[in-house]
């Protein structure tokens, strides 16, 4: 069976059933290794780490929330008085599509 995720080490999962899959046979525990040293994992964070340091500069160039705008409108939404704009709506959709599918090229 392939990793389920690239990269991942797969773990020996003898005895466990998927909650879709009945059980062919009881689980067992495992029995203890005499004599054989267990392989030690590793990990890599280095790209978590990259990853989690860009979310945060990111954050802290979002400007703060205006609370006046937010309360005029959630006063325009609750009286019926916001229009939006179908124009603008739909070249914002688009320009996150765009963000999305160039992130995703390698």
């Amino acid at each position: 069976m392939a990793d389920p995720i690239p990269g991942v080490n797969a773990i020996d999962v003898s005895g466990v059933t998927s909650a879709r899959e009945p059980a062919s046979q009881p689980a067992t525990t495992p029995k203890p290794q005499t004599g054989a040293v267990s392989a030690i994992d590793t990990a890599d964070l280095s790209r978590a780490e990259a990853v989690l340091t860009t979310i945060s500069q990111s954050s802290a160039t979002v400007p703060a929330i205006n609370r006046l705008q937010v309360a005029q409108l959630q006063e325009a939404l609750n009286s019926g008085t916001y229009r939006a704009d179908p124009q603008l709506i739909a070249e914002k959709i688009m320009e996150i599509e765009s963000l999305l599918s160039s992130s995703n090229d390698p």
